[in-house]
């Protein structure tokens, strides 16, 4: 059965305000992050950029990496309240970001969820 709309949208704002919130103590020029119509772009430094973009029909949550010239589209896993990848389902959504965002600003990154 698929997720209710409004569910999967809070999952989704969910995921993009935890995003904001850790990138809010870092300095623009590293890493700056836009959130519009349903997307998050997160544009660094060397100009990359990494765009989470919710997927509503299909009720899934996609990652762009152009840098790494990968895709991830994210299932909501209810059981452990995670956003999971939907090829190797071992791939959550937040250790992704923490991940790329580490690696892109040079220092370690964290980023808490709530809920």
């Amino acid at each position: 059965m698929q997720m209710p709309e409004k569910e999967y949208r809070e999952q989704i704002q969910r995921v993009h305000e935890a995003v904001l919130q850790s990138l809010e103590s870092v300095d623009p020029d590293v890493a700056e992050a836009e959130a519009s119509q349903g997307s998050l772009t997160i544009t660094f430094a060397d100009r990359t950029r990494c765009v989470l973009s919710a997927q509503p029909s299909v009720r899934q949550l996609w990652v762009a990496l152009a840098h790494r010239g990968m895709a991830h589209h994210f299932n909501w896993d209810a059981q452990h309240a995670q956003w999971r990848d939907d090829k190797k389902p071992e791939l959550e959504v937040i250790a992704l970001l923490e991940g790329v965002l580490s690696e892109k600003t040079g220092a370690p990154f964290r980023i808490e969820t709530h809920g």
